[in-house]
């Protein structure tokens, strides 16, 4: 595991639930769109992949699994309840997710920033 590789996790993140925020809100603006159905963002790794990945980082004895660069893929929400005119879209369902987005991405990037901090501290030798 390299000295940036917890850096390069974040940005993934970070990166994800920028993506899923745009999506979300577009969303929104589809609300008076007969026969939207509301889209959303998935990661491509399951947590079976993500688990092996995070284990074979820890020793290359651990249940040796391959990584692979993560991807977002775009998929109709398949809980979506559907209006009388097709429409997908509810307001509060999106706000709902939304604003768990914004947590996450919220926690990331205070993450993000300890991290750098941590490795600005590691380069000058633990002074100030």
């Amino acid at each position: 595991m390299g000295i940036l590789d917890t850096v390069e996790r974040v940005h993934l993140g970070l990166d994800y639930h920028i993506q899923r925020h745009n999506l979300l809100t577009a969303n929104l603006t589809q609300i008076d769109t007969p026969g939207f159905r509301p889209l959303d963002l998935v990661r491509g790794q399951s947590f079976e992949g993500a688990l092996n990945a995070a284990l074979t980082e820890t020793s290359p004895m651990h249940m040796g699994g391959a990584q692979s660069a993560e991807r977002f893929d775009v998929r109709e929400d398949p809980s979506a309840g559907v209006g009388f005119d097709g429409n997908g879209v509810s307001v509060d369902r999106e706000a709902v997710k939304i604003a768990a987005n914004q947590l996450r991405y919220d926690t990331l990037a205070v993450l993000a920033s300890q991290t750098l901090n941590g490795l600005a501290w590691a380069a000058n030798d633990g002074r100030g």
